[in-house]
């Protein structure tokens, strides 16, 4: 047996180190604090455009946080798995549309999530909440997914950039969305309205959005007899003053935006590249033509 120097072990010490921290995977010293599963269609969707956009891919993670808020009943948190000397990821919160559940949309968790973004999808205290109820509900949200970062035991602790923040909704969720944006003003980066309803049941639309400051993404269907284009997602679109888009599909019901929709892949290009647009500096967007979808109206101001 041949004894080694002690300053020779410590040499073969710290190379060995080093050779190990070389061949570990890097998902072996990401933080995983959940075995939540998700739905596969909703991974596929951001796996293709994140490659598409040349943009970083992240393993999702999932949870439930515990929620005292008044102003919604609780959330499905889905979370890019990160490296512990990653800088923060931007967020999202969803509101559901009229009577519909937050699993209704569980696939914009996955998708979104694979690029990096923390989506918050809410449930709201009643399925029937008002219009007004889930604008209130998001801006709890926005707060809520601000205390979650700060929160030592959330997974998301200091995951999250409070600085890019963005707000989602669908239907009459979407209607909330336009509400609450104008409410909260800076302290969200961007409004994605889908499939947006414009008012309370039974309502028409008689004001503006000429005061809206933030970014909006309009996403409408031409076949959407729940919420026709004309007197809810194009007219809204048309009051608002700053910067905006409108996507109008060809085709599609009013729930096209949901688990069931068949243009997901679509859906998630135009949404992903709006928020890498306005959430971190990127310019994806102009590069979209129809997005593999038949569109009636594609307009951006």
């Amino acid at each position: 047996m041949v004894l080694l120097p002690e300053k020779a072990l410590r040499s073969a010490g710290i190379a060995t180190l080093i050779v190990g921290l070389l061949i570990t995977p890097l998902s072996l010293l990401a933080q995983d604090n959940s075995q939540g599963r998700y739905r596969p269609e909703g991974r596929q969707v951001g796996l293709a455009i994140g490659r598409e956009f040349d943009e970083r891919l992240y393993e999702v993670r999932t949870y439930e946080p515990e929620v005292s808020s008044e102003a919604f009943a609780g959330a499905m948190v889905f979370y890019p798995l990160t490296l512990s000397f990653d800088p923060p990821n931007g967020a999202v919160a969803f509101v559901p549309g009229f009577r519909a559940p937050a699993s209704v949309y569980e696939w914009w968790g996955p998708a979104l999530a694979s690029l990096g973004y923390t989506v918050f999808i809410l449930e709201t205290n009643t399925p029937t909440d008002a219009l007004a109820a889930r604008a209130d509900a998001l801006i709890a949200a926005v707060d809520f997914i601000k205390s979650e970062n700060q929160n030592p035991d959330a997974p998301v602790a200091n995951k999250i950039d409070p600085e890019k923040i963005a707000i989602m909704g669908h239907s009459m969720g979407g209607g909330a969305s336009l509400v609450a944006a104008t409410q909260m003003g800076d302290d969200i980066k961007a409004v994605i309205p889908l499939a947006l309803y414009c008012c309370e049941p039974g309502q028409s639309f008689s004001g503006d959005y000429s005061s809206l400051t933030v970014p909006a993404m309009i996403i409408a269907s031409a076949e959407d007899e729940v919420a026709p284009p004309a007197d809810h997602a194009k007219l809204l679109y048309d009051s608002i003053g700053g910067s905006k888009t409108y996507v109008e599909f060809a085709s599609g019901d009013h729930m096209f935006v949901s688990n069931s929709g068949q243009q997901k892949a679509a859906l998630g290009r135009f949404v992903l590249a709006f928020l890498k647009d306005n959430l971190d500096g990127r310019n994806h967007l102009q590069a979209l033509d129809d997005a593999g979808a038949e569109l009636t109206l594609f307009l951006t101001e």
